[in-house]
């Protein structure tokens, strides 16, 4: 069974490296029964994230590198993965990953087990007992991010707690090869694209778990998230919202 790990990056040169070697020497070694894929999509990142990346390559042969043009954003980066992973690599199951450092790579195998209990849909959670979101976050950006979920899983009757959550587990057939990843059905291109993919899978009947993460405070960087990527997130849940009720 082939599971493709997507994972974009913005100027991640720092920390690119070391993220997916760790992956491919001390996680996937310890997975049995799965044939692991990694997909870089690289934004056209100036610091040279996509170098780093090819200097991997050289040593894991599993690893994939797609180039975009131009920065096009987060959601727009995990549709083109989606789409190699279902085309070229012929997924079974796809991964969504950060490249920023938040996400612990300790976590693949945990959702992987829980996968293997039968679930089309693994989401790693901030929210549930066992998660947490970065001690380091001022209280208005943890008010903000939980208040986000909260608000998502009202007016869209999920029965999910983190629901913009960034580390996910979809199973290929019957989920994740309907998503709307083409540019005239996805909502947004940005960070709201979860919501979207989410409400997608629990309106096909997909069975959905969550399992506890602890959110990290990113290892290089800033954060790119933006006050535009909440407004944009409630036009999301609003338009789909609406969208079901015609």
């Amino acid at each position: 069974m082939r599971i493709v790990i997507i994972i974009p990056t913005y100027n991640e040169k720092g920390s690119i490296k070391e993220l997916l070697v760790h992956i491919c020497a001390r996680i996937v070694p310890t997975i049995p029964h799965y044939s692991f894929f990694i997909v870089v999509v690289d934004g056209n990142s100036p610091d040279g994230t996509a170098d780093a990346v090819e200097e991997v390559i050289t040593h894991h042969k599993n690893i994939f590198l797609l180039k975009e043009p131009e920065k096009r954003g987060i959601g727009a980066a995990y549709a083109t993965g989606i789409q190699y992973a279902l085309e070229r690599l012929r997924a079974d199951a796809v991964m969504e990953f950060d490249g920023d450092g938040q996400h612990n790579p300790d976590d693949i195998a945990k959702l992987v087990r829980e996968f293997n209990n039968g679930f089309d849909l693994v989401i790693g959670s901030r929210y549930i007992e066992g998660g947490s979101v970065p001690k380091e976050w001022a209280l208005w950006l943890k008010f903000l991010s939980r208040f986000g979920s909260l608000f998502t899983r009202i007016v869209l009757h999920l029965p999910t707690r983190d629901n913009t959550s960034g580390l996910k587990l979809t199973r290929v057939k019957g989920f994740a090869e309907h998503l709307p990843i083409e540019d005239t059905a996805i909502l947004s291109r940005d960070y709201a694209y979860k919501i979207q993919f989410l409400y997608d899978i629990i309106q096909r009947g997909g069975r959905v778990t969550e399992v506890p993460i602890q959110f990290r405070e990113r290892v290089l960087g800033k954060s790119k998230s933006t006050l535009r990527d909440v407004f944009d997130s409630l036009r999301v849940v609003l338009v789909l919202r609406f969208r079901k009720e015609i």
